[in-house]
């Protein structure tokens, strides 16, 4: 090889040295950039696929958990004092509640759950996405604010009450992850939960529920 033809094949080594090392820090920069989206879309995925699951491992239907059966009239003394309730008639009063709770127990499907915002919810996310034969999803804020949710049960004999979800925070591997989830049934009814999920077979399902708060 003379030294001209030394010179070209120097010269195509730095040329072709340049163009991976140009090739390669536009796949670093290309990979960079779908990492960053695929964090941001991760939680969402996630989200999406426990949805359903979440909702029927902690809602209550508050047509039954705020139901009780009705009592006789308050009884007082001659002196105005409180003696107590009046018994008479109240096992045909038990009986009645006891026939209602049934009916509704069995009536299951189209359930309405109005979503609070929160986590990944904002008044601009599709809930119709998540709409199942149990359950129908709606905005919490399609309707004001009612100590009791006494508007949503008028427009919805259905309404089982509200429910609000936390982000999901993941550990390192992001195996395994948890989140906040409060279920409101009038002004101070509600409970919370702690949920525990984690991905077995590429598939996430709920590890645990706990209780957090009541009122």
């Amino acid at each position: 090889m003379g030294v001209p033809d030394l010179g070209i094949h120097i010269i195509n080594h730095l040329i072709m040295s340049r163009v991976r090392f140009a090739f390669l820090l536009f796949v670093l920069t290309i990979f960079s950039c779908e990492k960053k989206v695929t964090e941001e879309e991760f939680e969402q995925d996630v989200f999406n696929e426990i949805f359903l699951k979440v909702v029927d491992s902690t809602y209550k239907d508050q047509r039954l958990y705020t139901s009780f059966p009705e009592s006789g009239k308050d009884v007082f003394d001659h002196k105005g004092n409180w003696i107590g309730k009046d018994t008479v008639g109240q096992y045909r009063r038990d009986v009645v509640h006891e026939k209602r709770l049934n009916a509704l127990k069995n009536d299951t499907l189209n359930l309405i759950i109005a979503i609070g915002k929160g986590g990944l919810i904002d008044d601009k996310t599709e809930l119709q996405r998540f709409n199942s034969r149990k359950f129908t999803f709606k905005h919490l804020s399609e309707l004001q604010p009612a100590a009791e949710y006494e508007n949503w049960i008028a427009k919805y004999p259905k309404f089982a009450g509200v429910l609000v979800f936390s982000n999901i925070k993941f550990n390192v591997t992001k195996e395994h992850g948890f989140l906040d989830v409060s279920y409101y049934c009038g002004g101070k009814c509600g409970l919370g939960y702690k949920i525990t999920i984690k991905k077995i077979d590429h598939k996430w399902v709920i590890s645990k529920v706990e209780d957090t708060w009541i009122s």
